[in-house]
């Protein structure tokens, strides 16, 4: 491997920083036990006082993340230590309005910094943000409308140009990344949702994102390397699979009897164009080329999650239908339709006691995609989570995540700048270390260390090191 010893100099000293950095935060606050990042998990709620879906609603993304009543203005009535947000409860108002209408409003801030200082195919360094805000309708408080749900969400992505596509050119994004490196506002969630036979089964129709529900993990979401949070399948690498902030018209059946397993299916419409920016998310139509993206999954569920005592897990298995217009990789010539499978998991390994939050956890995902017709044929993530390993801080986590996807055989081979041809793409390999700090329920940073191995799949760029960090506020 090329500079692998710059990589390791260059980590050592990355890591000594880092640790000087971090050791005076991990002391400023009380532990804080809070997932603030609403995008990627809905914690719970108390159902009896905030929302009548249940604790374990099928679809998170369709109802408020936690919050935390009677907070004031929150950090500017001085409870920054304990508010869920910055600006609180709104001084009481925000309270009354999803106590007694079921309306509530939440906006949330993720930045991330990247640089490599060693390797790709020049260095650089690069921040990205995403402002995020969606608005929850409880039907059954606003309107008497039983078990109805309604959400709209919005998103603002901005900074400079993204790490992995103008400095590395590697295929997994090591930062926030959509394609719209000079910004981009959208519409994402336009969504309707019922649930049906006693909650035992529900319906979500709209503006939706098949990433959010299907071949998702929420362990996955300890990386910042944007093709592992939250879907680590070959197929989102390969074709037009939604993941946030870009929905489409689709709908989704999901059936879940009992708290051991449930079914899901669900079709969208998808599209080559589909997350152009320029959009911005409201184009409506249905362009010339367009198909369905059809899905199914099978998960089990085990331990806690299903109300019993036992470490908890989830394992999924599910495949895919791709009906949109597609290009033969080895020969060029239009097609429809190509197809993948995965299995994955996620699984609670050790409990520092019978809550079942603070301990070692570990996810893994399978996928595979025919190479005919998907630049990656097979994927394989996993990696390994310490909630609370430092005695005081519940709330941090540690994180080690390792993916490798193979690129297809019939990938054409490439021509450089002279004519020449470039390496035959092979595979690329993400090794990923970082520690994420709670500082307080509305706020975390993260630090992290990335190491991309054959960029692109291709010998002829160095393997990259990339330094970083995250920051979380909940508006």
């Amino acid at each position: 491997m090329r500079k692998l010893n710059t990589i390791i100099s260059t980590l050592t000293f990355n890591l000594w920083i880092n640790c000087v950095f971090i050791i005076p935060i991990l002391f400023l606050s009380n532990a804080s036990k809070a997932d603030i990042n609403p995008w990627v998990v809905n914690s719970m709620y108390d159902p009896q006082k905030w929302d009548t879906s249940g604790p374990y609603t099928a679809t998170p993304w369709l109802h408020p993340p936690t919050f935390i009543p009677d907070q004031g203005w929150g950090i500017f009535s001085g409870n920054w230590r304990t508010t869920g947000a910055v600006t609180g409860s709104w001084g009481g108002y925000r309270d009354k309005l999803l106590e007694r209408w079921g309306v509530s409003v939440t906006s949330a801030y993720l930045g991330q910094f990247s640089a490599n200082p060693a390797g790709g195919v020049k260095q650089g360094a690069s921040w990205r943000g995403d402002i995020g805000t969606a608005i929850f309708f409880d039907l059954e408080r606003l309107v008497g409308w039983k078990r109805g749900y309604f959400t709209a969400s919005f998103s603002y992505k901005h900074g400079t140009d993204t790490l992995s596509r103008v400095y590395i050119k590697n295929l997994f994004p090591v930062q926030l990344a959509s394609g719209d490196d000079d910004g981009a506002a959208r519409l994402v969630h336009l969504a309707f949702g019922q649930q049906l036979f006693d909650n035992n089964a529900e319906f979500v129709i709209g503006r939706i994102i098949a990433g959010e529900d299907f071949a998702s993990l929420r362990l996955a979401c300890t990386s910042l390397n944007q093709a592992i949070c939250a879907n680590p399948i070959a197929g989102a690498q390969s074709i037009s699979f939604p993941v946030y902030p870009f929905a489409t018209w689709g709908a989704r059946f999901k059936l879940q009897p009992g708290k051991a397993w449930y079914a899901q299916a669900g079709a969208y419409i998808v599209n080559q164009n589909f997350r152009d920016p320029d959009f911005h998310g409201v184009k409506f139509s249905i362009p010339d080329g367009s198909g369905p993206l059809i899905l199914g999954e099978f998960g089990y569920i085990t331990g806690i999650y299903r109300g019993k005592k036992g470490l908890p897990g989830k394992y999924k298995f599910g495949g895919y239908y791709d009906g949109e217009r597609l290009e033969e990789l080895k020969t060029g010539d239009k097609v429809r339709g190509t197809w993948g499978i995965y299995a994955m998991g996620e699984q609670m390994l050790f409990s520092e006691g019978d809550g079942y939050i603070e301990g070692l956890s570990s996810f893994l995902a399978l996928s595979f995609a025919p190479e005919n017709r998907n630049k990656v044929t097979f994927m394989a993530a996993g990696g390994l989570s310490y909630k609370g390993l430092i005695p005081s801080r519940s709330g941090d986590a540690l994180a080690f995540v390792a993916a490798s996807g193979l690129f297809s055989n019939d990938l054409p081979r490439d021509t450089g700048q002279n004519g020449e041809l470039l390496p035959k793409q092979d595979y690329e390999l993400l090794l990923e270390l970082n520690y994420r700090i709670q500082i307080a329920p509305w706020i975390f940073f993260e630090p992290d260390v990335q190491v991309i191995i054959n960029p692109d799949g291709r010998s002829n760029i160095d393997d990259a090191l990339v330094i970083g960090f995250a920051l979380g506020v909940v508006l």
